[in-house]
């Protein structure tokens, strides 16, 4: 099976920050990418500006947990993954950190590659930014934007997709609604979707994730022909499958 980050375009020997934002995967992507990359011989940090669960043993990570810790002292760190957080929550997930202070650690060069999940979804697969969303590190050079197509032919409500009320005015559409190939074609390509407060220099991925059959296939197929009718060009579309 081809990489995630092959399909993404990550240079094995270039640092890179990249962020993850939209609904429907983002902590397997992130997981599935830090694997991958360090696998490589990369050391990789798996962080958050917003909040994350606490890594599962399976995901092979050491986390770190401190309020904003002086850049050098990650020199010390082996390589593989290092999980960071600035604390954790009664909720047992970790707390996000500073974009700028994620950007003065990315210029140390410490890491290989820092891996960002720049906003949440509440378990949802599809979902709108909502105002203050999503925090994003300015150096992040690549920007992947989930959703999730098990979400196709489900209503528009708070079950199905988190902040309803913003999809609907991005896309037109009412609560109640059967989500199509057309509205996540609108929430993508909208300058307050998918790629909402993008690094103007950022690469932008579409990655259409939960492709478990024919019924999620013939969506994807469907929504990329959309973006095409919309003549919105993302620099790569990604079908997929992640698991934790």
């Amino acid at each position: 099976m081809e990489s995630l980050y092959s399909q993404v375009n990550i240079d094995k020997w270039k640092k890179v920050m990249i962020c993850l934002v939209g609904a429907g995967g983002k902590t397997s992507a992130m997981f599935r990418l830090a694997k991958e990359l360090s696998t490589e011989g990369k050391k990789v940090l798996v962080t958050t500006t917003t909040a994350i669960y606490y890594p599962s043993e399976s995901q092979n990570a050491q986390t770190v947990i401190a309020d904003l810790l002086l850049p050098d002292l990650f020199k010390s760190i082996r390589s593989g993954i290092t999980v960071y957080g600035r604390a954790l929550s009664k909720e047992g997930k970790l707390l996000g950190v500073d974009p700028e202070y994620l950007d003065a650690l990315f210029l140390k060069g410490i890491f290989d590659y820092i891996i960002v999940e720049g906003d949440g979804s509440k378990g949802r697969s599809l979902k709108a930014p909502g105002e203050h969303e999503p925090v994003i590190p300015s150096l992040a050079s690549k920007v992947l934007g989930l959703i999730g197509l098990d979400c196709v032919g489900k209503k528009v409500c708070p079950e199905n997709v988190h902040r309803p009320e913003m999809f609907c005015n991005i896309t037109g559409c009412r609560e109640g609604d059967i989500i199509d190939a057309d509205m996540i074609g609108r929430l993508i390509a909208h300058e307050e979707g998918l790629f909402k407060a993008v690094p103007s220099r950022a690469e932008r991925y579409v990655v259409l994730n939960k492709a478990d059959g024919e019924k999620e296939w013939s969506a994807a197929g469907k929504i990329i022909q959309r973006l095409s009718d919309m003549g919105y060009e993302p620099d790569g579309i990604v079908v997929t499958k992640l698991r934790m």
